[in-house]
C-alpha cells in the first residue's frame, strides 16, 4: 500500500478532521516528519509499517488521545513526554507560563514552585527560560512525577521535585520562602465531568476534576500560600473560563492586591494572578 493511499483509508476511517493526525500517526511509523511523509506519499509502505499502522489507528478511533499514542507533546516550543499518568499540556497553559514569566522579569534570582505539576510542562519550561531562578514542583502522584523527571532531564533544566499534597509537600523548612506559586490545578466541576469528550476521560481523573464547584484546589492552594510565599511574592493560576470572577474574589478576600485576569487566544479567561501585600 503506497503512503497516500493509507492515508485516504485512514481518514476514511477516522473522519476528515482527523486527517491532520492520520498524517501524524504515518510519519512516527515511517519515522519522518510531516512534510517528509507528504513529500514521499508514492512510496510503499512495508507489511510491519502496514501492521503498525493500523494498530495506531485503531487506537485513536477508540478515542485513546493522540499525544499519549505518540508519547509526546509540544508545549512552549519543546517536546514533552507524555503518558496516561499526565494530564495532556494545552496551548491555553502557556499564557499562564507566559505571564509568570514577565512577573518573574526582575527578579535575579526567584525561588519558584509549580503546584500539581503533572508532566512537569510549567515548571520545565520557567527552569529553561528562566534559567537562573531556583525551580521546585511538587505533586501528588509519583507516576506523574516520574514523567516530570524524565521531561526535566530531557530538557537539561534543573527542576527538584517534591511528592506530597499542595504545598505541604515542602515543610515549615519553606514557609515564607516562595517569591512565586505558580498552578494549573484541577478545576473541572463535577457536573462538566459529566459532559468531557472521550478522549480527555481518558486522561487521569485526578488532574481534571477539582471538586463540586471546581474551585477546591484553588481554596486549598491559597490558604496554604499564605505560609509560603515571601510578602510581595505573587500566586498565579490557570482556570476554567468561567472562574474568573470567582478565583479574583479568592485572591482579594485573603489579602492579595493587584489581582489581574487574563484572557488566551480565544478570548476566554484563562488567568489569575494577584500579590501578597506587604
Amino acid at each position: 500500500m503506497l503512503i497516500r493511499e493509507a492515508l485516504q483509508k485512514a481518514t476514511k476511517e477516522l473522519g476528515t478532521e482527523y486527517r491532520l493526525e492520520a498524517e501524524l500517526l504515518l510519519a512516527d511509523v515511517v519515522s519522518r516528519n510531516r512534510a517528509g511523509l507528504l513529500a514521499h506519499d508514492d512510496e510503499e509502505l512495508t507489511t510491519e509499517q502496514e501492521h503498525q499502522y493500523w494498530a495506531l489507528v485503531e487506537r485513536r478511533r477508540q478515542h485513546e488521545p493522540l499525544q499519549y499514542i505518540l508519547g509526546t507533546t509540544n508545549f512552549m516550543g519543546m517536546d514533552l513526554v507524555v503518558t496516561p499518568d499526565v494530564l495532556i499540556p494545552r496551548f491555553d497553559t502557556e499564557k499562564l507560563v507566559e505571564h509568570s514569566l514577565k512577573l518573574l522579569a526582575d527578579y535575579e534570582r526567584p525561588l519558584v514552585v509549580d503546584v500539581c505539576t503533572g508532566s512537569g510542562a510549567i515548571a520545565v519550561s520557567l527552569a529553561k527560560y528562566k534559567p537562573q531562578a531556583e525551580v521546585w514542583a511538587s505533586d501528588l502522584s509519583e507516576e506523574a512525577l516520574q514523567v516530570a523527571a524524565k521531561n526535566n532531564e530531557l530538557q537539561q533544566t534543573k527542576v527538584q521535585f517534591k511528592h506530597g499534597d499542595l504545598l505541604t509537600a515542602f515543610g515549615e523548612e519553606f514557609y515564607g520562602k516562595f517569591d512565586a506559586i505558580i498552578s494549573n490545578p484541577p478545576y473541572i466541576t463535577t457536573a462538566e465531568v459529566q459532559g468531557l469528550p472521550e478522549d480527555v476521560l481518558q486522561e487521569p481523573m485526578m488532574a481534571l476534576w477539582g471538586g463540586e464547584d471546581g474551585l477546591y484546589f484553588y481554596r486549598e492552594i491559597v490558604e496554604q500560600a499564605v505560609d509560603y510565599l515571601q510578602t510581595g511574592g505573587f500566586l498565579a493560576f490557570e482556570i476554567g473560563f468561567s472562574q474568573g470572577e470567582a478565583v479574583q474574589k479568592l485572591l482579594l478576600d485573603n489579602g492579595y492586591e493587584e489581582v489581574t485576569l487574563l484572557q488566551d487566544w480565544q478570548g476566554l479567561d484563562r488567568v489569575v494572578s494577584g500579590k501578597k501585600k506587604k
